[in-house]
């Protein structure tokens, strides 16, 4: 795989119109009706299933992980996370993978979890893949005896402050400079993501198990 230059802007998100690479400074967030026969809203494929990923889902893990965020040890809530060795989910639509969702059980705290990696490939943007994953891992989590999900993300990702928080994460901590910190180690210092907004800081939300997921209006956003 050829060596991306330093600044480069990967397209996280894919347009859920036409499907082509969103450059994170090309993004913007709109409001479609709730019908899916609006253009701004595709109608979802199934059968859907979301399982463990094994060691053959692992090299496609790999792969999303250098697509997205540019490595496959991600630096976050301070620590370093190999996806080599993270265990997975995998949400696949009609036998195709779609989604991975990485965690780490009894972190930080006994009684909590983390998400690590969040990706959902480009063509099933928009569809349900994301909240599927995360709801399969809090049913993974409860009979655990897991009371607490963690997930951070960064400060120019708006659609993703936006969608967690739609999921009932609320912000629980700032870090500034963490994430231009984990940037650099790879030679992205001085990164732009979403609308152009310099990646700087990390921010970690946290959700309750014990709470409610809010009501999501029928044909509302589905990252």
């Amino acid at each position: 795989m050829p060596e991306e230059k330093p600044g480069t802007v990967r397209p996280v998100y894919h347009c859920t119109v036409c499907g082509r690479p969103l450059p994170w400074d090309g993004g913007r967030l709109r409001l479609v009706c709730d019908s899916v026969a609006c253009h701004g809203e595709r109608p979802r494929p199934a059968p859907i299933q979301v399982r463990e990923g094994d060691e053959h889902d692992r090299v496609a893990l790999l792969s999303a992980g250098r697509s997205f965020f540019g490595s496959t040890q991600l630096r976050v809530f301070g620590e370093v996370f190999p996806l080599a060795k993270s265990p997975f989910l995998v949400l696949e639509f009609s036998g195709r993978r779609a989604g991975f969702l990485s965690y780490a059980l009894n972190f930080p705290e006994e009684d909590a979890a983390a998400v690590v990696l969040l990706a959902v490939l480009p063509g099933y943007q928009g569809r349900g893949v994301g909240r599927a994953l995360q709801g399969a891992l809090e049913a993974l989590c409860r009979p655990r005896g897991i009371q607490r999900l963690h997930i951070a993300t960064t400060n120019d990702n708006i659609p993703g402050l936006y969608f967690y928080q739609r999921l009932g994460y609320r912000m629980a901590a700032l870090r500034p400079g963490a994430a231009v910190a984990a940037l650099e180690e790879h030679g992205e210092g001085g990164l732009r993501g979403f609308g152009g907004i310099p990646v700087a800081d990390e921010i970690e939300l946290v959700k309750e198990l014990s709470r409610t997921m809010p009501e999501t209006p029928a044909g509302g956003p589905r990252p």
